[in-house]
């Protein structure tokens, strides 16, 4: 294949990924709307904004996390949404996650921690695509059991 074929062709790549992340209702930057979301103490919103980026048949996710020790960090992880686990690095509180597009506005996760299920999340996106809704229902460890909800608006 010529050169001038390769430069086409990865031209048309890079397109049609900025077509599909302006096209994709989940892509994006999120930033947690503190009117309608209980925020835990001594975090603030913007320590709880995080970046959708599209990857073929996927998702890369960066946001703000804690490390072990408590101190702030920053997580970016690279899923597909296949189903499968996949390793999650600077989370002191998982090790994998597994990620399932629904559909358009909806995507679902199940987290790991050692092997074992540690929560499962849902993302509902706005038929408006201007809103997010990330849900986490938390059962290891059973003392930190619970339903999490935050609002997110796009940015």
């Amino acid at each position: 294949m010529s050169a001038k074929a390769l430069v086409l062709i990865a031209a048309l790549l890079a397109f049609s990924t900025a077509v599909v992340a302006q096209d994709d209702p989940i892509m994006g930057t999120w930033k947690v709307n503190t009117a309608k979301t209980k925020l835990p103490s001594g975090e603030s919103a913007a320590a709880l904004t995080r970046v959708h980026e599209p990857i073929p048949n996927g998702i890369k996710i960066t946001r703000p996390l804690r490390d072990a020790s408590g101190n702030p960090t920053r997580g970016t992880w690279t899923l597909y949404f296949d189903g499968k686990d996949y390793p999650v690095h600077g989370d002191a509180n998982l090790d994998t996650l597994a990620l399932k597009r629904i559909d358009r506005f909806t995507m679902e996760a199940v987290a790991k921690k050692d092997g074992q299920i540690h929560n499962r999340m849902r993302w509902d996106v706005t038929k408006d695509g201007k809103g997010l809704t990330w849900t986490s229902i938390r059962v290891l460890p059973p003392d930190r059991a619970g339903t999490t909800v935050r609002v997110y608006d796009k940015q």
